[in-house]
């Protein structure tokens, strides 16, 4: 059922097309930050679980189905619990101090702010 939807585009979209942050955030989407390794396909994820560090209390170390990232712009906070209310805020290390959640510690707020863009535009 799900697959059979179509999404809407984004609003981070300007005339259907990337900005050019975004274009710098693919770049990072696919290479350096490494999420494009479970953020892939059609529906960006691989339907798989993982422990990205992100657990607290009883669910530290568990591990969570990787979420598509198609309209994720519809779906703030993020992250399992709400806890992250923006996506440039789930970049940081306070919830991805170990690079499980993708390699972002050490980007740039500039390039966090990029990658967020090309998130926020599926």
């Amino acid at each position: 059922y799900l697959k059979a939807m179509t999404p809407i585009p984004s609003p981070f979209l300007v005339n259907g097309e990337l900005t050019a942050s975004a274009k710098r955030g693919k770049i990072l989407f696919d290479g350096v930050a490494g999420c494009a390794a479970c953020h892939n396909g059609k529906l960006l994820t691989d339907l798989e679980k993982y422990d990205v560090g992100t657990g607290k209390e009883s669910e530290a170390k568990k591990e969570f189905d990787t979420p598509t990232l198609v309209e994720i712009w519809r779906t703030a906070p993020y992250l399992y619990d709400g806890r992250a209310v923006t996506i440039v805020e789930l970049l940081k290390p306070k919830y991805n101090a170990k690079d499980l959640h993708g390699t972002t510690t050490k980007l740039t707020p500039k390039q966090k702010a990029d990658l967020a863009e090309y998130i926020l535009s599926q």
